[in-house]
């Protein structure tokens, strides 16, 4: 069946499996003392039932709706597992074997209370989502200035129509998508579009609601409502994947069917075999007390933790704290995946500007390029100054003294040295200042940076996004796994094929928004594709909630990251890599778990058949060494 499917198999709460889980040890208590101090048998048959009813409830009508669906998971195996735990009961009750069989009423409790608790832990986590959710409702502010005919007035958002005019100061957030009808500022879109660079808007240009004003005052003329806006609908579409976030395929479930089909034939042909060696007159029916002696061997507790403990100590791999797994069924889900979309600016890059290419003007030196860059950007705090003061160290260039500053935040910086001015930042403020920048107007859509010295244009610097460390090698070796690496950003599609290329990705796509993210990825599958999508910030939010798998580069437990998969803080690219190689360790732990544990449930069948007077100290002794063997195994993983 496939691992869709198995997702809408999830049926009810935490509180439910854990209240079960209570309600199983309390039934064990009562079943105990019925045993200890010799109390009516039938006592324990009654309190077994209702153990079964009580404490397996869940699983029993999980299991019948899964089998209307034609599925047999964990649901089955447990309930298959009750109802062979009751005929071995009643057949001692019956007086069918010689030796009383009611402890395994005791076995039952214990099983169906691992199993609640167990049910109840895997899905806890997704309380933290509600967190996020709630926090979406006051992610825009609810106030606006609107300008009236008596002057500006302070209103709330539900009260603007579409048509009217708001005033956006500076360092404020837009509610609305409109379009600018007076004046001209940045934008900071880093939220949509996860673009570092700031975008320059004047009249006419449209804004979206969730991008920041980090310029001048601007008046914006409203084109929808604050419900209805670009930023709101990316809101929505994260809270309508409450449900889809919430349904989860059980680690329990992948492997469950394959253990009840090879219990179940290794019981009938251990039945079959006694059957042919036994001569007594009811051979049938003690045919069939060995087969479900051998069920009762393999016991679903064992099942449980050889599936559980190693996933729940791989979870706790760490990195030395670089990585955190919210949800251990991603590495099964990335594992399985046919592509991997990573994001560019954060995830791919760092998010930290270099010096790509130096581009001098005709008859211009290249150190007479750089020495006037830096020497504007030398007391400047913006990523263009960093980018440059590092290559300035690098190359053992020293910027020259200066006697005045004009900083313009955004948009350049003016400086006087001697007799000699420097201008240095966009091209629209260079040109604003009377200097003609004779190149392509296609090179705006790079991040460039433009200088000129007393009104002669020297030249400009194009930057780029440095790659994390190892991010090309992780990237082959995602490939070398079949897997398709695709590249999608907000950013220029100049940019982003730069990226590509030094990552050596070949599918790429720029120019996109948080809700063409998610379309991209839901259409892939649709296709029957299975999507694993690596991101850094809220801009990535739509697309990680549908992918498949989520991984997110994040420097701080953000509110957000209660819905990635795995959070990692580390700058290592090749951390991505570790993450993809758990599962195939973990994975194999489970395999010699399961071995051992069918190995163990024979040689428990074996002894319990040769010395049938003290069944229940055999049973209960191999039933302790299981649980031990299966232990040691998975821990492990903790210490490699």
């Amino acid at each position: 069946m496939s691992q869709k499917i198995a997702y809408k198999l999830a049926y009810y709460t935490s509180g439910s499996y854990r209240f079960r889980g209570f309600v199983c040890l309390v039934f064990l208590i009562l079943i105990t003392i019925t045993q200890l101090f010799g109390f009516s048998q039938n006592m324990g048959f009654i309190f077994a039932i209702l153990v079964c009813f009580w404490g397996g409830g869940l699983f029993i009508t999980g299991a019948l709706k899964e089998l209307f669906k034609f599925y047999i998971g964990f649901n089955a195996l447990l309930t298959g597992y009750m109802i062979v735990s009751l005929c071995f009961g009643v057949f001692g009750l019956l007086g069918i074997e010689s030796q009383s069989n009611c402890w395994v009423f005791v076995s039952v409790a214990i099983t169906l209370m691992f199993a609640n608790f167990i049910k109840a832990k895997e899905i806890k986590h997704l309380r933290d989502s509600f967190k996020f959710m709630e926090s979406l409702d006051n992610f825009i502010s609810p106030s606006c200035i609107l300008i009236t005919k008596e002057g500006p007035k302070k209103v709330f958002c539900e009260e603007v129509k579409i048509g009217d005019i708001i005033l956006l100061k500076n360092s404020h957030r837009l509610a609305f998508d409109g379009k600018i009808v007076k004046g001209a500022t940045l934008f900071d879109e880093n939220l949509l579009t996860g673009n570092i660079t700031l975008a320059s808007k004047q009249i006419g240009d449209k804004v979206l609601a969730g991008s920041i004003n980090k310029g001048k005052d601007v008046e914006i003329q409203v084109l929808s409502s604050r419900k209805t806006s670009h930023i709101a609908r990316v809101l929505q579409a994260v809270k309508q994947s409450e449900n889809r976030k919430l349904i989860r395929v059980s680690v329990l479930e992948k492997t469950s069917f394959t253990f009840l089909l090879a219990t179940f034939l290794i019981a009938a042909l251990l039945g079959g075999v006694s059957c042919c060696l036994c001569f007594k007159g009811n051979f049938p029916l003690f045919a069939l007390s060995n087969v479900c002696l051998f069920i009762l061997s393999a016991s679903p507790i064992a099942y449980m933790l050889s599936i559980v403990l190693p996933w729940h100590y791989l979870s706790g791999v760490t990195f030395d704290g670089k990585i955190k797994i919210n949800d251990i069924t991603v590495l099964e889900r990335a594992n399985n995946s046919s592509k991997v979309f990573i994001d560019k600016t954060g995830t791919l890059t760092t998010g930290h500007l270099q010096v790509a290419e130096i581009v001098p003007a005709k008859d211009v030196s290249e150190e007479t390029l750089m020495k006037a860059a830096l020497t504007t950007q030398q007391n400047a705090q913006n990523i263009f100054a960093f980018a440059l003061k590092e290559w300035g160290v690098k190359n053992k260039m020293v910027p020259l003294r200066i006697s005045s500053l004009e900083l313009h935040p955004s948009y350049g910086a003016l400086v006087r040295s001697g007799e000699d001015t420097y201008l240095a930042g966009r091209r629209t403020w260079l040109e604003n200042k009377g200097i003609e920048v004779p190149m392509p107007e296609e090179e705006v859509r790079k991040t460039v940076f433009y200088v000129a010295k007393n009104q002669e244009f020297l030249g400009c610097i194009y930057f780029t996004d440095r790659l994390r460390a190892n991010a090309a090698s992780t990237v082959k070796y995602l490939t070398g796994l079949k897997k398709t690496v695709c590249l999608l950003s907000g950013d220029n599609t100049l940019a982003i094929t730069a990226a590509a290329r030094r990552a050596g990705i070949k599918e790429y796509y720029g120019n996109m928004y948080p809700t063409d993210k998610s379309a991209k990825i839901s259409a892939d599958q649709n296709l029957g594709e299975y999507i694993t999508m690596i991101g850094d910030g809220f801009n990535d939010i739509l697309a990680l909630l549908q992918a498949d798998a989520s991984l997110a580069f994040v420097p701080t437990n953000n509110l957000f990251t209660s819905w990635v998969d795995v959070i990692i803080k580390g700058k290592d690219f090749t951390l991505v890599k570790k993450i993809f190689e758990l599962y195939r360790k973990g994975w194999n732990t489970v395999c010699l778990n399961l071995l051992l544990s069918i190995l163990m449930a024979l040689l428990c069948y074996v002894s319990v058949t040769n010395n049938y007077a003290n069944n229940w100290v055999i049973f209960w002794g191999f039933w302790f060494l299981n649980i031990c063997v299966i232990f040691l195994n998975s821990l492990r993983l903790k210490y490699e």
